[in-house]
């Protein structure tokens, strides 16, 4: 699990008021193949993390899995981004954050390297405006996040010696978490950006549903998390045993 990692866990204690919300009941598939053969899992969920202002409002987003070292690097620029949307009063808070979200969902639609916040301690002025503030473009946008911290170019070959792995099973989880952590950092980074420059300071609650149905596709307000259509179209007892 992600927040069991040492280093996730002591980083969020160490910069951040954790704070954890179940947004809908757990659901639990149980399949009966008669014969007192009966099989009951979980199926899993997705989750969206939030960093906020002391007041509560949403700064940014995070959607779904990531692997220990990305999750960790994100986290990072969101302390920063607090200091930066900060930097010149809280009324200009708005508006700097509402700038900060649509220039990197216009990079990101242009497959273009995100712009990353440094700190700025012990940079000179000059030196500062001649970088717009404290963001700087990334080197390139074509890198997975490893596992372990390195980094691995996109088209590289995944071997189990080359990543230290202990079995196949591990290797294609490192595989599925890998691909999960891409596309939270390109396409559903792009419409988070995208949805938080649109919607302003928010707090979660205004916001989740539409990051849950429109980022994860998870529809908090759908029982059968998007498999009615399978459950009930073209079954002979749809109506006699589709739920109220």
């Amino acid at each position: 699990m992600l927040f069991s990692n040492e280093s996730v866990a002591n980083f969020i204690n160490t910069y951040f008021e954790p704070a954890w919300e179940m947004v809908r009941q757990v659901p639990i598939f149980r399949l009966d193949f008669g014969n007192n053969n009966v099989i009951t899992r979980t199926l899993h969920g997705n989750i969206a993390t939030y960093v906020c202002t002391s007041s509560g409002e949403v700064l940014d987003a995070l959607p779904g899995i990531y692997a220990p070292t990305a999750y960790v690097d994100s986290l990072n620029q969101f302390r920063l981004l607090s200091n930066y949307v900060d930097r010149e009063g809280k009324e200009k808070r708005p508006q700097r954050l509402k700038d900060y979200h649509q220039k990197q969902a216009e990079t990101l639609r242009k497959n273009e390297a995100p712009f990353v916040l440094v700190n700025s301690a012990g940079i000179s002025k000059a030196a500062i405006e001649r970088t717009v503030a404290v963001l700087v473009a990334a080197k390139d946008a074509h890198l997975y996040p490893s596992m372990d911290g390195r980094v691995l170019h996109a088209k590289a070959t995944l071997t189990k010696d080359k990543l230290q792995l202990d079995s196949q099973e591990e290797l294609e989880n490192w595989k599925l978490l890998s691909e999960d952590t891409r596309l939270n950092e390109t396409i559903r980074r792009r419409q988070i950006h995208a949805l938080l420059a649109d919607a302003g300071l928010v707090q979660p609650d205004q916001i989740k549903k539409r990051i849950y149905k429109e980022v994860l596709h998870a529809d908090l307000d759908d029982p059968y998390l998007g498999l009615g259509n399978m459950l009930f179209t073209n079954y002979p007892f749809a109506k006699e045993d589709k739920a109220p």
